[in-house]
């Protein structure tokens, strides 16, 4: 129902647009770009408003012990993700809104930003991206493989309610905020805080060094501390995890992790690493479980071009053609998570123990909105799952991002 009225009320808007006759303004000259979405800005550059999304059409076959149903295949094409996004500015305050199409809907992002204080002191407030990892900072997008790394994705911070006062220049970006994690059962609020520093020794035509640190800590419920195996594997996530999680109704209380960001782009080429190390603590006694992981990841652009970055966010960014025949990516990535540290006695259970994944692709960015990509992954894990302790899947996305 929410999607059905939200497509109405756009076809309404798009009608009466295309009967207009002319177009008025009572202030500034209005300039309209319809290059990768449509924005309509003052002259005068005090404000703007920009329409745009993104859907990411996937398929995912694997077998083996990426699929928890043990001993079959899986496959599956769904959309990964289709949102609607609005955004612009008003003289010194910026705002963002992003809505999920997929599902029963639901709001990505939704916040403002007063940024009177220049570049190196913004303050954002409402639903957004916490900033914790080189990785997970970076948009879906245009990350580079289809989906982001085990430990990356086992320490996700997600988008939550807080304020974020961040800033950046050509050498160094950063961002502190503090932010809603949930609601404890007296209904009294469990927050987080999260921290991100990078430097940038390098930065200009002749490369990038990226070197990143960041922190997390994490007031709430949790139960688990894990990672899919490098596949989503459908619409409800159905592919195996490797973990360590609670029985029996026991619960951490607290999360606590940090990471480590190397990353460097000289031409066609670029590389990134990170390392991750965290906890979650036992509540009542119950012990801890930890983990740990990292990946290394290579990319190079056959058709010459260089992934763009950007130092407000501090990661890297789209590839843009600079022919009609578009562009070519390859890479590959290793990555690991370990979990194997921990007892596997109640109230702790750990499933696979450790797990790996090589994932190689090729990306091909057919103009600056459309991207194909096909990865090919194949999975390891120490402990078998579902008597299984390796697999192998084949994933595909065609992207549409304006």
């Amino acid at each position: 129902m929410k999607r059905t009225a939200m497509a109405v009320a756009i076809a309404a808007v798009t009608a009466a647009a295309a009967q207009a006759g002319t177009v008025t303004t009572d202030g500034a000259d209005i300039v309209i770009k319809t290059k990768g979405g449509i924005e309509a800005k003052t002259a005068d550059g005090t404000a703007s408003f920009k329409l745009g999304g993104r859907i990411q059409l996937d398929y995912n076959g694997y077998d083996g012990v990426i699929n928890s149903v043990p001993g079959e295949d899986g496959s599956d094409i769904f959309f990964r993700r289709a949102r609607l996004e609005v955004k612009g500015h008003y003289h010194d305050w910026a705002y963002l809104m992003s809505y999920n199409l997929t599902d029963s809907g639901s709001i990505d992002q939704i916040h403002t930003t007063y940024q009177g204080w220049g570049d190196m002191a913004q303050l954002t407030f409402g639903q957004q991206k916490e900033n914790f990892g080189l990785e997970d900072t970076g948009s879906s997008k245009w990350i580079t493989a289809i989906e982001r790394s085990l430990p990356a994705s086992a320490f996700d911070t997600g988008n939550n309610v807080g304020a974020k006062l961040h800033g950046a220049n050509d050498f160094v970006t950063y961002s502190v905020g503090v932010f809603k994690q949930d609601l404890d059962d007296e209904n009294d609020l469990d927050t987080a805080t999260t921290a991100r520093l990078v430097v940038r020794p390098m930065y200009g035509d002749d490369g990038l060094i990226h070197l990143g640190v960041g922190y997390t800590t994490r007031d709430g419920e949790f139960t688990q501390l894990g990672s899919r195996l490098g596949v989503r594997g459908g619409d409800d996530g159905t592919a195996a995890r490797i973990r360590g999680r609670y029985t029996g109704g026991a619960v951490a209380d607290e999360l606590e992790a940090w990471n480590g960001e190397l990353a460097a782009s000289f031409g066609p080429f670029h590389a990134m690493a990170e390392y991750f190390d965290g906890e979650i603590s036992g509540a009542n006694g119950a012990p801890d479980i930890e983990a740990d992981g990292y990946y290394v990841q290579a990319g190079y652009i056959l058709t010459g071009e260089s992934r763009s970055y950007k130092t407000g966010i501090g990661a890297f960014d789209k590839v843009k053609p600079s022919g009609p025949g578009g562009a070519w990516e390859v890479f590959a990535r290793y990555d690991e998570l370990d979990v194997s540290d921990n007892n596997n006695l109640p109230p702790v259970q750990l499933i696979g123990d450790t797990g790996n994944t090589l994932t190689m692709g090729v990306n091909w960015y057919a103009n600056e909105l459309v991207k194909i990509a096909f990865n090919y992954v194949h999975a390891e894990t120490d402990e078998e799952i579902g008597g299984e302790d390796d697999g192998d899947a084949i994933v595909g996305r065609i992207q549409f991002a304006f």
